[in-house]
This record gives structure tokens, sequence and C-alpha cells, in this order.
């Protein structure tokens, strides 16, 4: 009888949303979930229902975007907004600037966005290829990352909250440049011979 009930609940399930209508759903959850919903911003929504709608509807775009690049991009996008949004006002408000952080806050939903839509599922037959190419993509963007803060030590001090940071650390950069310039050892010895 039980088994038969669920086939029907599945049955009817499938055919509301089959036809694009809503369902009821009730559900239980702790006082502090409830105490949480009630003070979410969701995207405007304004009663539970409509809060957990959106939350529906995010983890559906999360799970969607896993595999296009673009999905992702702007799934990340909205969840880094609000801390992008606290970060520029808190600049706006006390007159200041980061270049650094700027450049790291325009970095940082791509690689992630195309890290999402780029690992390949485990069972994808182009596995090794999508591997390749996920590879080549975020040593590209890592490589722009790491031109975008060197440009940013040309001077002895940038556009940063301690306009000393980024000279700061460049040193260490430097000499590991200067090792990977030199020629190494096994080179000389056979340009010699």
């Amino acid at each position: 009888m039980e088994t038969l009930v669920y086939k029907y609940v599945y049955i009817c399930m499938k055919t509301y949303f089959m036809a694009g209508r809503s369902i009821p759903l009730s559900v239980r959850i702790s006082a502090d979930d409830a105490t949480f919903l009630a003070s979410f911003n969701a995207n405007g929504a304004a009663t539970l229902s409509d809060k957990v709608r959106s939350l529906i509807s995010e983890a559906k775009q999360r799970h969607l975007g896993e595999e296009d690049y673009a999905q992702s991009l702007e799934f990340i996008q909205e969840t880094l907004a609000p801390s992008f949004a606290r970060l520029r006002n808190l600049e706006s408000k006390n007159d200041v600037h980061s270049a650094l952080l700027a450049h790291f806050a325009h970095w940082i939903p791509d690689i992630i966005a195309y890290w999402m839509a780029g690992v390949p599922k485990e069972d994808s037959p182009e596995a090794v290829d999508n591997l390749i190419e996920l590879e080549a993509a975020i040593a590209n963007r890592i490589f722009n990352l790491i031109e975008s803060v060197l440009r940013l030590g040309v001077l002895p001090t940038s556009r940063c909250y301690r306009p000393e940071i980024v000279a700061k650390h460049m040193a260490p950069i430097l000499e590991l440049n200067d090792i990977i310039a030199q020629p190494s050892t096994d080179t000389k010895e056979t340009t010699n011979d």
C-alpha cells in the first residue's frame, strides 16, 4: 500500500511539473533556519514562500551552471556581488581604493566560473582533452593576474590602501625571475660541447 501511495504522489507531482504548475510543499525547519529565512534577502523576495523559491532557483542555477561557463559566471557574480558592493561602499565612504583588490575582484569570478564549467564529468570520453584545455585556460588566467599585479609593482608605490604593499612583495618575484632567466647548467654544458 505504501509503495502505491508513493507512486501516486510521484505521478501527481510529475503531472503538475509537466503542466508547469506549482505544487504545495510542506517542510519542517529548525527555529534557527526560520529566523535565517525571515531575515534572508533573497533577490527582493518578501514572503517565506518566495524566499524558498529563490533558494531553489539558486540551487538549480548552480547545478545547471556546472557545465556552462556563462551560467557559472552569472552565478558566481551574483554570489560575490554583496562582498564586492561592500568593498566599493567602504572604499567610497573612506575615500580609498585598492587597485590590487580591484584586479582580484575582476579576476576571481572568471576563474571560478571557468573551473566550475571546465572540469569534465568523470565518464566523459573527452575527459583528457578537456583537462588539457582546462589547464591551458587556467594557466592563461593565472598569468594574466600575475602580469596585472606585476604592472602595479612598476612604481615604488601603487594605488593600494598601503602604497608599498605590491613593491614589498616584488623582491622574491624578481629573484625568481632572475633564476628563471639564467640558462640552466645543463644548457651551458651542451652548448660547450
